[in-house]
Parts: structure tokens; sequence; C-alpha cells
């Protein structure tokens, strides 16, 4: 696609990183943390968590199995050992 049909559409690159896209995150962002008490919000998370470990362990071992593998213990998973 040539430069004049992007910039047509609206979609002008931004380089590395989208400011427009930050900007959005941002706003939704501060949206969310004004009319929600994130405290609650993060302590319901977190009894979830603790009542779905197997099924997050599951998952987050099943992602890490998917790793690019740059780093050996991105797929053993023995840097991410929780502590109480």
């Amino acid at each position: 696609m040539d430069d004049k049909l992007r910039k047509g559409l609206g979609r002008q690159n931004e380089g590395e990183g989208s400011k427009s896209a930050d900007k959005k995150y941002r706003e939704a962002a501060t949206d969310f943390a004004k009319r929600t008490d994130t405290v609650q919000t993060g302590l319901e998370a977190e009894r979830e968590v603790e009542n779905y470990k197997d099924e997050f362990d599951r998952a987050e071992k099943s992602g890490r199995a998917h790793s690019a593998g740059d780093l050996p213990k991105d797929v053993s998973g023995e840097d991410f050992e929780k502590k109480p």
C-alpha cells in the first residue's frame, strides 16, 4: 500500500511505539481507576488466582512451553518460583 493511500485511511505510521494507542490506553486506564475500587478488584483477582491455582499453573506452563526459549529458564520456569 502506498503512503498516499495509507495517510488517506488515517493510519499514519508513528514510528516505534504508537503515541495514539498509548494515549488511548492511558485515558482508559485512568477512567477505570476513577470508576472502580481498584484495591477491592485486586483482592478479588488475588482470591480467584488462589481458588483456581492449578488452572493458572497449567496455563502458565502451557504458555512457557511456547516460549521462544531465549533463556533456558523461560521454558523450565525455575526462575518463577512463587514465594509465600
